[in-house]
């Protein structure tokens, strides 16, 4: 069981360390209606309207384009780690975990549209675009009433740059090397120079905008490749070779002063080989994803806004493996394509005094094709009707709405949600929710029919969904250059979908996909940041997570129970100067009070600075610590520098 002594020293130290953050309220007269957290910060996820992050009900953290610029992140995987939503990953995907919900109960959207390609539960970040993005907005637990199925545990929404009336271009290049590693549990003592290469890896970006007329249009094309990466005997390849491409186009038409039609599309090919020894690759991996959109936005009448949007999202993933024996690949054996279609129609009503009104009707048909499902092709169609009233005044907010949704295999399913706001004095503001949020089974879970030598796991079109009770409240402050939050969740996980050991034949094991699990998981996410001597800024941030399996009665690990983040930095706005030493430590997914198993810490150092004008050089290191682990970077020491170019 938990170390509830242990628990209570980490809560009392993290609130005396908050508390540390913030100075002596009561000398400050600023009205703190007027205050904001870092700026005219907007968001949109949290409820579907656009507004400012303070006056959101809805928790939402927002990782902007400024923070993306300056991380030495390349794809989305890398991005989403530094900030605890990734511990672990391989070739076939990363795992996205969030308030102990995993696997497809954590919803990932790109400017509001669903992407597809996650029904093995995992997502490929380097198919989604990091070099054009935003802002990330981040919303913890059960957004059912507004989103349906897959957000049981968040949602994730990923917002492209707009194109913009005044033309622009951006272009960078990154380039990323290794020492030799040097792994403790071999005799071999490598130099680090051994089969060094100054070239491991490149990334290439450009983003551009421009006006035709009244029309405006964006551009943006990356393009990254990188070499194998051996271990110090020479035998397994720690890091795969790929090439990957991407160009995507946005267009905005305006019809007038309220109305607008936007349009565009994105692709991308990417191919991974993964190599365990010398004589070639054994795995080959192709991966495609295609998306197309069109939506126009209008006033009907005065006080009202109406979005009708149309996208398509398709992905496509193929596996070729090689065997040796034979001396020849194996082709078309390991493959899958998901396509979504969707049509959209958001209305919101600000007429009434304090009042805003959302309504929306959804439609959409998701269609796979599968080696290892037990039809060649499937389809589900879902419709649905969200409805959602916002009370507001200057001091507090009540958000209440409700989303009825159809799925095709099993029927109707609903969830409600409540949000509370109240602006204390000094800077102080009180958020908490309760919601219920569902869960439709994917595709593996209804119809997976995946068999090897020792085990075969079969879907069951049985299912019914998961549904989830959760309840959250938290405490904010802000002021300028000073930012502290602490927010504590529950959730209760009905008709909870796993895999159920049903037989055995000789030694092949046979699992069956169940609603046999009840469990909750309870935690605490808090952050702290704050600006000294003009320049400088230290940020702090813990999580603690504690899940417990009801129908075993033992305690679940889908991430690390503990997980705390540091970031001490320097950003001198005037000389273009920023840098950065930023750390993470988790505890192992078997708990931090077991002996037997070690937490991790991951360290990265970050360097920018303006060359001129147009150019800005960086540089660093990523995992200082040169520690390799499933739950934590995947290679040691990694060097990085880069030069960035803006008109």
């Amino acid at each position: 069981m938990l170390n509830k002594n242990r628990f209570y020293c980490a809560l009392w130290l993290l609130v005396l360390t908050l508390g540390g953050m913030v100075p002596m309220a009561a000398q400050d007269t600023e009205s703190e209606y007027e205050i904001l957290y870092d700026g005219e910060g907007l968001t949109i996820t949290g409820t579907r309207t656009e507004k400012r992050l303070v006056d959101s009900p809805v928790v939402t953290e927002i990782i902007s384009a400024e923070e993306i610029a300056h991380s030495s992140a390349d794809i989305l995987t890398d991005l989403l780690g530094d900030y605890g939503l990734v511990y672990t990953g391989n070739g076939m995907g990363d795992y996205i975990q969030m308030q102990g919900m995993d696997k497809a109960r954590v919803l990932l959207l790109v400017n509001g549209r669903r992407v597809v390609g996650r029904n093995s539960q995992r997502f490929k970040g380097e198919t989604l675009p990091l070099g054009n993005i935003q802002q990330i907005e981040i919303v913890r637990g059960p957004q059912s009433a507004l989103y349906g199925s897959d957000s049981i545990g968040g949602v994730i929404n990923i917002i492209t740059k707009k194109p913009e009336v005044a033309p622009f271009f951006t272009a960078g290049l990154t380039n990323r090397f290794l020492l030799a590693y040097d792994d403790p549990d071999t005799p071999e003592k490598p130099n680090p120079f051994d089969n060094f290469n100054p070239l491991r890896e490149q990334l290439f970006t450009a983003a551009g905008g421009f006006s035709w007329g009244k029309v405006r249009n964006a551009l943006d094309v990356e393009t990254g490749w990188g070499t194998f990466y051996y271990d110090e005997t020479g035998e397994n390849s720690l890091l795969p070779r790929y090439y990957r491409g991407r160009a995507g186009l946005d267009t905005v038409i305006p019809l007038g002063d309220t109305s607008e039609v936007r349009t565009g599309g994105s692709f991308i090919l990417m191919r991974r080989d993964d190599q365990t020894d010398r004589e070639g690759s054994l795995n080959r991996f192709d991966y495609i994803r295609a998306d197309a959109y069109v939506e126009m936005e209008f006033s009907p009448f005065e006080g009202s806004g109406l979005t009708v949007r149309f996208y398509d999202n398709f992905y496509q993933r193929n596996k070729d493996t090689y065997v040796s024996a034979a001396d020849v690949w194996t082709k078309g054996e390991n493959e899958e394509n998901e396509n979504l279609a969707a049509l959209e129609l958001v209305g919101t009503y600000e007429g009434l005094s304090h009042f805003i009104f959302t309504l929306g009707l959804e439609g959409a048909y998701n269609s796979m094709q599968k080696y290892d499902l037990d039809k060649s092709f499937i389809g589900i169609d879902k419709e649905a009707l969200f409805f959602q009233t916002e009370y507001y005044r200057e001091k507090f907010s009540i958000l209440g709405g409700v989303r009825v949704e159809r799925d095709s295999p099993f029927g109707f399913a609903g969830a409600p949600k409540l949000s509370l706001m109240y602006h204390l004095p000094r800077g102080f503001r009180v958020l908490a929710g309760a919601g219920l949020g569902y869960r439709a089974p994917s595709f593996n879970d209804l119809y997976l029919d995946y068999a090897t030598n020792t085990q075969h796991v079969r879907g069951n079109p049985d299912l019914q969904p998961e549904y989830s009770l959760a309840f959250n409240a938290g405490l904010e402050y802000a002021r300028p250059g000073r930012f502290a939050q602490i927010n504590a969740y529950y959730h209760e996980l009905f008709n909870e979908i796993d895999n159920a050991l049903t037989d055995t034949i000789g030694s092949q094991r046979i699992y069956d996909a169940k609603n046999i699990a009840r469990s909750m998981r309870a935690g605490i996410d808090a952050e702290g940041k704050v600006s000294f001597l003009r320049y400088g800024f230290v940020s702090l941030g813990y999580s603690w997570l504690y899940a417990y399996d009801r129908n075993e009665g033992t305690e679940l690990f889908p991430q690390p129970a503990h997980t705390v983040k540091m970031k001490l930095g320097f950003d001198h706005q005037e000389r273009k100067i920023n840098t950065y030493l930023q750390g993470r430590f988790f505890s192992p997914l078997h708990a931090l009070n077991k002996p037997d198993t070690d937490p991790r810490f991951i360290l990265d150092l970050y360097f920018s600075i303006a060359l001129n004008q147009n150019f800005r050089f960086k540089a660093g290191v990523d995992n200082i610590t040169g520690l390799i682990d499933s739950l934590g970077p995947s290679t040691p020491q990694t060097f990085f520098f880069g030069l960035t170019y803006t008109l």
